[in-house]
């Protein structure tokens, strides 16, 4: 397809066609390289961003900049520095991300990084936490102080598998204040009960999803579901 052929339509009409290939990466980059006019729509039209390697932080302002319409933040960085997550918040467009998955994460989470990124990102409704490196309950109830618009929330385990809760009477001064919540995945150590679950989510009148992994070695591990 030349350039040339494609110039006397408008652009809706593109935006209109592209739209239909779901935020396919690979497709939108072979369209890209057709025109500047093909750029300019996939650019816009890219939703989520994957981020692999630390190596990319130093681009990440000029690849926010390129994607206005980001809505979608997937950072799998072993090892990231801890600093990485003070320098993502200050990129543009993080107003507008409702998803966020920090993964395989090297380092324990930090209280600063996730504030500084909470007062950013307002709008946030879906957070995973998979193979961090370390987490407990505290970083539960700073997540839910942080983004309390969450509806749905993927704790499951860490590199050194440390359990959230390790005594029943976690649960018995904290409830989690997340209003708008669905569906919750946590790792446990045999201490959660259906009883704990209750008392954990009192206040989260809309939930309609707890997924609990036990705290054992990935072959002999057993999840159970309260629907």
């Amino acid at each position: 397809m030349k350039a040339a052929s494609c110039s006397h339509l408008p652009e809706e009409i593109w935006e209109s066609i592209f739209k239909f290939l779901d935020d396919n990466h690979h497709t939108f980059k072979s369209l890209s390289m057709v025109s500047k006019q093909f750029l300019s729509i996939t650019n816009r039209l890219r939703f989520s961003l994957k981020i692999k390697t630390d190596r990319a932080i130093p681009f990440l302002r000029l690849i926010f900049q390129r994607f206005p319409n980001l809505t979608s933040l997937d950072i799998s960085i072993c090892y990231m520095k801890i600093d990485h997550l003070a320098k993502i918040s200050t990129f543009p467009n993080l107003p507008d991300i409702k998803s966020l998955s920090l993964t395989d994460y090297g380092y324990d989470i930090s209280e600063d990084g996730l504030r500084v990124l909470s007062k950013k990102m307002k709008k946030l409704t879906f957070l995973n936490c998979t193979n961090v490196k370390y987490m407990d309950k505290n970083h539960l109830f700073l997540i839910a102080d942080c983004f309390p618009l969450l509806e749905e929330l993927i704790l499951t385990e860490s590199v050194f598998r440390s359990p959230l809760f390790t005594r029943k009477d976690d649960f018995e001064d904290q409830l989690l204040e997340l209003p708008k919540l669905r569906k919750i995945h946590l790792y446990d150590n045999k201490v959660m009960d259906h009883q704990s679950i209750i008392d954990l989510c009192k206040n989260c009148d809309l939930l309609q999803e707890v997924k609990v992994i036990d705290y054992l070695p990935y072959w002999k591990r057993v999840s159970y579901r309260f629907q």
